[in-house]
């Protein structure tokens, strides 16, 4: 009962205090906020990008664009000699009709673009999937050297090399992110501590007091630890609900992206969230306990 009776008065005390101090708390808790809803930012656009890579690898497809003017019999053999290599999950021939429709539905302000040339600019081609575990950069290149000089095929392009450098962009993402949020999150740990510091040389006659009447140096600084868990709390809280509204804002231009990406940008997990809120919290009991014990309390 002693110990609930402690809770109950360090929230209370923290809560008033809270109050008291709006304006330059605001600013705390502001500053929480922003720190936390960058490092949010960046680690919602990773979430997506790193699914894209996901099922972009598991599905590496090469793309062997054919001869205008082929003959039945020599495509119809490329095919068969793709269709019966152990590397190869599937195979699928894309007529120059197709494509171009293809292209129209894909790219609909420049639909009219083949009529203005007057003809089909776009060659059939034969789309090949590589199988689950083959699509590794040496597989992917060894399957590419045995047919981009078969008997008619043109050119062979593959997009394996687009994956690895969304990769890369993808951990370069994760590393700014990372940075710069630790940069935010000390800046949020400094103004706690600051605004802690205030509150604790505007109260220190009452301080005093409770000194001088026995209390504990627990149930002194308990109070203000709890002020500065409630603020970053507050903060990591702003934070989603910024980060979700952004989200709303940019969500058709993410839905007119999830053609491209092959699926609609999502919003951060329900425990990413929940972590940054319990994030903001831990920066700002860090930044109270930074203050406290630099302070004779």
């Amino acid at each position: 009962m002693a110990a609930l009776r402690a809770c109950v008065y360090f929230v209370e005390e923290a809560l008033s205090s809270l109050w008291r101090s709006r304006l330059i708390n605001a600013l705390s808790v502001g500053t929480i906020a922003v720190s936390l809803f960058v490092l949010g930012a960046f680690l919602t656009v990773a979430s997506n990008l790193n699914g894209v890579v996901a099922r972009w690898t598991q599905k590496v497809q090469v793309t062997f664009y054919l001869e205008d003017g082929l003959e039945a019999r020599i495509r119809e053999s490329l095919v068969n000699r793709l269709e019966a290599d152990a590397r190869i999950e599937s195979t699928a021939l894309v007529t120059r009709e197709q494509a171009l429709e293809r292209f129209r539905t894909l790219f609909h302000d420049l639909r009219t673009l083949p009529d203005d040339l007057g003809e089909n600019p776009f060659p059939a081609s034969v789309e090949v999937t590589l199988k689950a575990g083959r699509y590794t950069a040496e597989d992917v290149r060894a399957l590419v050297s045995a047919y981009e000089t078969a008997p008619g095929v043109e050119e062979a392009q593959y997009d394996l090399l687009w994956i690895q450098r969304l990769s890369t962009a993808v951990r370069l993402v994760r590393g700014v992110g990372a940075f710069l949020g630790g940069i935010l999150v000390l800046a949020g740990v400094f103004t706690i501590s600051n605004v802690i510091r205030l509150t604790v040389y505007a109260r220190q006659d009452e301080l005093d007091i409770m000194r001088l009447v026995g209390a504990t140096q627990a149930y002194v600084k308990g109070p203000f630890v709890v002020e500065g868990m409630i603020q970053g709390g507050l903060g990591g809280l702003a934070s989603v609900g910024l980060l979700w509204l952004t989200f709303r804002v940019f969500a058709q231009d993410a839905l007119a992206a999830s053609d491209l990406l092959g699926r609609a940008a999502v919003f951060l997990p329900a425990e990413l969230c929940l972590a940054i809120v319990l994030g903001g919290m831990a920066v700002g009991v860090v930044g109270s306990l930074v203050s406290l014990g630099r302070l004779r309390v």
